[in-house]
């Protein structure tokens, strides 16, 4: 586990360096609101710069006003616009609370909207995480249709509650990690994911997914996943996404049991492009498989 904190201009000109004296070594940013370039966060291009000068991997928010999908996604398009160029190493995030404009939907389209963004910054190679409160994602979702997407909860307290699984829990906005200078007002948060590492390894963000081994053009290679030992409701599971996305049908999907009493079983996938390896190891990711070291990947 890792804390960070998440900022905006409301913390004014931070000073990154007593950040990372004060041992935290990740944030999320806020980089706009909205649906213009033009409500780019005045701190935004500073804090990023800062936290690469020393060493903080930073990710980044968007807090929006949308009404339907369709603005959802072009809130999405300015904060891609945004950080172009950029590499960040923690997630993107869709910020939606509670603005009067957004209580006012039902929930089915707050779902959608969730939807739409993170579509947006998935497709166009971003890490996409949703960023709400216990209460909102519990009341104001359809949040068995998200299921799919990691999470960012907002929770004050010494538990968190959220129905969904989440990556990053914010648990105080007092500064409970007592950086000096900011008192009793600080959102600290608690990583539970180590973000520049899975985004590095799958080449999201950015970032180029690392050449295990040579071949004359990587961008045709593929990837052997080997999945397991796994219980029948991960397997089930992961069964499900493949065929979804049409890896079962094409015959690139196989099961073995490892155990007489047929309990556990292994799956091999591939071989398969790494956008699809990218789908498998986020599903392998939610469901903590990657944590425990049963999710392994071979290029061929």
């Amino acid at each position: 586990m890792f804390y960070a904190i998440d900022v905006s201009k409301w913390q004014g000109a931070i000073n990154w360096a007593t950040v990372k004296n004060a041992g935290i070594h990740h944030a999320m940013i806020r980089a706009g609101y909205g649906n213009s370039i033009a409500q780019l966060d005045p701190q935004f291009k500073r804090n990023v710069a800062n936290c690469e000068l020393h060493g903080v991997a930073w990710g980044c928010y968007w807090y929006s006003y949308a009404t339907s999908p369709a603005e959802a996604r072009q809130e999405a398009r300015c904060c891609l616009q945004i950080i172009q160029g950029l590499h960040p190493g923690m997630p993107v995030a869709y910020d939606i609370e509670y603005e009067p404009c957004i209580l006012a939907l039902d929930n089915a389209t707050r779902t959608a909207m969730v939807k739409a963004f993170l579509e947006e910054v998935e497709a166009a190679g971003y890490y996409g995480i949703l960023y709400a409160s216990t209460n909102f994602i519990q009341t104001k979702l359809n949040w068995q249709e998200l299921s799919c997407y990691d999470v960012w909860c907002a929770q004050y307290g010494t538990a968190c509650t959220c129905p969904l699984p989440y990556g990053i829990w914010k648990y105080s906005s007092r500064n409970a990690l007592g950086i000096p200078g900011y008192g009793q007002s600080l959102d600290c948060n608690r990583v539970y994911k180590d973000y520049p590492a899975i985004l590095q390894k799958a080449g999201l963000n950015g970032f180029t997914a690392p050449d295990l081994s040579p071949a004359p053009d990587a961008s045709t290679r593929k990837q052997m996943l080997t999945i397991g030992p796994l219980i029948m409701r991960d397997a089930l599971a992961i069964q499900q996404l493949c065929s979804d996305l049409g890896l079962t049908g094409q015959g690139l999907y196989t099961s073995d049991w490892v155990d007489a009493d047929k309990l556990l079983q292994t799956q091999t996938i591939g071989p398969v492009s790494s956008g699809d390896a990218w789908y498998v190891m986020r599903k392998c990711d939610q469901l903590q498989l990657c944590a425990q070291g049963l999710y392994h990947s071979d290029y061929v």
